[in-house]
């Protein structure tokens, strides 16, 4: 038994080729029609559609701007988020600092305690009679 793993052969005539069309970015380098570079809202087809999309943008914008306007009312610093942000900052830095200042403290407690007690416990007289 032999098994074929290829494809079946074929025979299609070979046509001509489609033509290639160029690319939009070279399309006017070798045309002769003559292309506007500013077109005129008559010329455009869909200046009604982009009339209906600017005048639904200012009416948003107007909407987000009384928006914001309410919103300012209420509380002023609702778009501060920078000089908040910073306090943040501050803060958290404030609050390493004084960790590292305790830090250092009790490590200087410690030695002092080790240093005074130490000696207590070496020399007591129950540790003497030890040896």
């Amino acid at each position: 038994m032999k098994l074929s793993f290829s494809l079946p052969k074929t025979a299609k005539p070979v046509g001509a080729a489609p033509p290639l069309k160029k690319p939009a970015a070279f399309a006017a380098l070798g045309d002769d029609d003559p292309v506007d570079p500013a077109p005129t809202l008559s010329d455009n087809k869909g200046a009604a559609a982009n009339k209906k999309l600017l005048a639904q943008n200012v009416e948003s914008s107007k909407a987000a701007r009384k928006r914001m306007e309410q919103e300012m009312k209420v509380d002023a610093t609702v778009y501060q988020y920078d000089e908040v942000w910073d306090r943040m900052q501050e803060v958290k830095l404030k609050q390493k600092e004084a960790k590292e200042v305790d830090s250092k403290q009790r490590k200087v407690r410690f030695q002092l305690l080790v240093l005074l007690i130490l000696p207590i416990i070496l020399y007591s007289p129950s540790t003497l009679k030890a040896f």
